[in-house]
Parts: structure tokens; C-alpha cells; sequence
């Protein structure tokens, strides 16, 4: 490994809890909260000792965050620690604190970008030495590597999104890069309606020609009105919002589009063409080709669908339909 090969540790030793700085997180890969983390340590006792460097101010937390804010909120006067022995590099505490998340348990990709950007922050190069990286569980490819750092840098709010995988890392690393109060917007929506990749893109695509073609921010578009009365509609399920939301978006986005989807709708439904037959209009409403497909099993409902079909070519709204006129 490319980091410091004659790191060691001293013995276990105990400290002050004082003695630790609480507000140095240099070191830190994950971001969850201690949780209900104090009553195990409470009825069981501190199972792995905390990993310190012993520094000029004080004691800086390598690895074991939650476990000190643990004692800490049982209120410990001092805690059983790991001590990394000076001088240490700070890239190899780097190593050491990435490993001992990523050796234990696979790391979320919040955890993977955070250990990513921990590393090269301390890297001697500027970057992790791919071998490095290997041996750590962490991706090699420069092209990943890329797209997961930022993650751990965009808002708290986007975060949790991805966690929760209500935002997938493709759709982050397309919100991200449109600043923190779009990206907000859009994670807060799609964490309300769950929806799938290809219409949280749609939706961004929309609202983000909506904003550039008003001179508006996406953000406000997302703020309006109409779209936050959908979204709290609690007669509403996911996909009935997720439904209206992409209707009234494309309705403003484009509004003869919409106005010819509306009209070809409704003329659909007044030829009451029941299950076996189906009229789609022409792709985009762009052209004049229509598609009517038959659904049939057995050779009687030919019969009735042929002359359901000469019905239908004689039918007002369906003239009107096929000429506009």
C-alpha cells in the first residue's frame, strides 16, 4: 500500500472524553447519528475502542465517531481509546479511517464519495494511488471515482435522498451540478412522490426548460402554486401526483402539444371503442399517422369488431378526430 507501512499503535489507553475535540471531523466517513447507539454501549460496555490521534490540541477522532458521541451523551468522564503513536502522516490516518468503515461493512455511496474525498485530501499526490484505493474497497475507475466525490459535498437534503434511494446517483449527478437550491427542490419532490429515473429526468428536463425560456430559477418553478397543491393533495397517491405534475409541467412547457393531446383525448373517449380496439394518436402529435390495433381470439369478434369499425369510419368525432376539422 502506497501510505505508511510502519504505522503503529500503542496500547489501548483511557482519556479524558474532554480531552477529544468534538468539533474536529477530518476524519470521518459516516454521517449517521449515534442513534440508540449509547444504550448498547450502556448495557454492554464499549466493545472496540475508538481509534485517536494524539495531537498537539488535544485528541483527534481517526475512526469511531459514533462511538465516542455515545459515551459522550452517557455523559463518560473518560473513554478507552486507541492510540495512534507520533509521528503519523495524516494520508495514513486517512487509510485507517476509510478501512476500518470499509473492512467492516459495505460503505453506502454517501460513505464511499465522503472516504474518497477524505483521502485525497491528504493524499501526498493530491489523489489516492489506485492501489490504494483497491485495497480498500473503493472504486478504482477514474471515471466513478469522479462522479461519486461530490456527492458527499452536495446538500444535506440531496444526501438523504440518495440514501434513501429516492434519488438514484445518476439523478444526483444531474441535480448536483444545477446549484443547492434546485437540487433542493428537486430532491424534496422526488422524495415525496418516488418516482422512477426516467420521469424525475423528464420532470428536470421540463422544469429546467420552463425556468431558462422564463428566465426564471428551476427552483421557483418547482415553488408554484398548482404543483404544490398536487403535491399535498392527500387524495393523491405517488403516481397519481407524479401523473399530474409531468401533465401540468408539459401543458406549460408545451402548450399546443398539450391542447392537441387534451382534444385527441376526448374525442378518443366519446367513440367509446371498449377493450379489443385502440386508437393511438401520431408520435408527439407530429403527422397525420394514426394507429388502430385489434384485439381479438376467436372469429366471431372479427365479425363484431368489423362492424364496429364501420361504425367508426362514419362517426362524426372521428372524422373530426383524423381531419382536425
Amino acid at each position: 500500500m502506497a501510505s505508511d507501512g510502519g504505522l503503529t499503535e500503542n496500547c489501548t489507553r483511557l482519556i479524558p472524553l474532554a480531552d477529544i475535540d468534538p468539533g474536529d471531523d477530518r476524519f470521518r466517513i459516516t454521517t449517521r447519528r449515534s442513534d440508540d447507539l449509547h444504550l448498547s454501549v450502556q448495557r454492554l460496555g464499549l466493545l472496540a475502542a475508538p481509534l485517536v490521534l494524539d495531537g498537539a490540541d488535544g485528541f483527534i477522532v481517526v475512526s469511531g465517531f459514533r462511538r465516542v458521541e455515545a459515551c459522550r451523551r452517557l455523559g463518560w468522564g473518560s473513554i478507552p481509546v486507541r492510540v495512534l503513536r507520533a509521528p503519523t502522516t495524516m494520508y495514513a490516518c486517512a487509510i485507517k479511517a476509510v478501512g476500518e468503515n470499509s473492512m467492516a461493512r459495505p460503505l453506502n455511496l454517501i460513505e464511499t464519495s465522503r472516504a474518497l474525498h477524505v483521502l485525497d485530501q491528504h493524499a501526498p499526490e493530491g489523489s489516492i494511488p489506485p492501489e490504494d484505493a483497491a485495497a480498500l474497497g473503493l472504486p478504482t475507475h477514474a471515471g466513478l471515482a469522479a462522479k461519486l466525490k461530490p456527492l458527499c459535498r452536495m446538500p444535506e437534503e440531496v444526501q438523504a435522498a440518495v440514501l434513501e434511494n429516492a434519488v438514484s446517483f445518476a439523478m444526483a449527478c444531474e441535480i448536483g451540478p444545477l446549484g443547492e437550491g434546485a437540487a433542493v427542490a428537486f430532491a424534496r419532490l422526488f422524495r415525496r412522490l418516488k418516482t422512477s429515473l426516467n420521469k424525475q429526468r423528464e420532470i428536470v428536463t421540463l422544469v429546467s426548460e420552463i425556468a431558462c425560456r422564463e428566465g426564471r430559477h428551476s427552483r421557483d418553478v418547482l415553488s408554484e402554486a398548482g404543483l404544490l397543491r398536487v403535491q399535498d393533495a392527500e387524495d393523491l397517491d405517488h403516481n397519481q401526483k407524479t401523473q399530474r405534475i409531468r401533465r401540468l409541467l408539459r401543458q406549460r412547457r408545451f402548450p399546443a402539444l398539450a391542447a392537441a393531446e387534451d382534444r385527441f383525448h376526448a374525442l378518443r373517449q366519446r367513440l367509446k371503442l371498449g377493450e379489443n380496439l385502440q386508437l393511438a394518436p401520431p408520435r408527439d402529435f407530429e403527422g397525420t399517422r394514426f394507429t388502430l390495433t385489434l384485439n381479438f381470439e376467436r372469429l366471431e369478434e372479427v365479425g363484431r369488431l368489423r362492424a364496429q369499425l364501420d361504425e367508426l369510419v362514419d362517426h362524426p368525432d372521428f372524422k373530426t378526430l383524423l381531419t382536425g376539422k
